[in-house]
């Protein structure tokens, strides 16, 4: 009796050990899955926060226009601002740079005007633009024209002079006078003419001035027209036309 009673102690004894064992190995196990649960998910962050900041990264340059004038090209006057159209969808425009002729390259801020030193005439200008991560785009180029000229003032008669008087050219009683304004590149902007140096008198008519009416009525036989005309950058030409009406 005390034998078995011995026996069954040991008994209980080794399957409470194995309980407690296994209590610890099922312990052991949940615990280990978790931790390797909440390793993966900090691996999965860290990876997509990688991925994220990965596709966030700005690698494409931008794209700078040069923006054409009121004249509708890439005609400048003297004091025509040069203006440029950039587009950055990523980290933004750090700086634009351009150079026109053999002049060095310039930081653009939106107010610079044609050079000074540059004569009437046509020109290449060159561009680019980079943003703030440091991409910057191929050079571009545009051919653009310095329009530092004013508009061309003419005469026309419908008949030849008579004669001559110092120079001067003496045409008949009933001669046709007209004024013919004109400009290479742009549109003239405003005409303003004097006869025999009486007041000012600012023509309706941009191209073409027809004078015939107003010269009937002048006693003078010596005639001076004075005309100043000018574009739409405010080049300014002038012009004296003299001529001699034989009454």
């Amino acid at each position: 009796m005390s034998h078995l009673c011995i026996k069954f102690n040991l008994k209980s004894k080794t399957m409470n050990l194995n309980r407690k064992i296994f209590s610890f190995l099922l312990l052991f196990v949940f615990t280990s899955i978790a931790f390797a649960q909440l390793a993966w998910e900090n691996t999965s962050s860290i990876m997509a926060d990688s991925n994220d900041e990965y596709l966030n990264e700005d690698f494409k340059a931008p794209r700078t226009d040069l923006l054409r004038t009121n004249t509708g090209d890439f005609i400048y006057g003297p004091a025509t601002r040069i203006k440029f159209k950039i587009i950055e969808e990523e980290s933004g425009i750090a700086s634009t740079f351009f150079k026109v002729a053999d002049f060095p390259y310039m930081k653009s801020d939106g107010r610079q005007m044609m050079p000074h030193d540059l004569e009437d005439g046509s020109y290449e200008m060159r561009y680019y633009s980079v943003d703030n991560e440091g991409n910057q785009e191929q050079i571009r180029t545009d051919n653009i024209y310095l329009d530092k000229q004013g508009p061309e003032v003419s005469s026309s008669f419908n008949v030849a002079p008579l004669t001559f008087e110092e120079g001067i050219p003496v045409f008949p009683e009933d001669v046709e006078v007209v004024i013919n304004i004109s400009d290479k590149k742009v549109e003239v902007q405003k005409v303003v003419y004097t006869i025999n140096d009486g007041p000012n008198i600012e023509s309706k008519e941009l191209t073409e001035i027809n004078l015939t009416e107003q010269l009937k009525g002048l006693e003078s036989e010596i005639i001076k027209v004075k005309v100043t005309a000018y574009d739409v950058f405010y080049n300014m030409s002038k012009e004296v036309i003299e001529f001699k009406i034989s009454r």
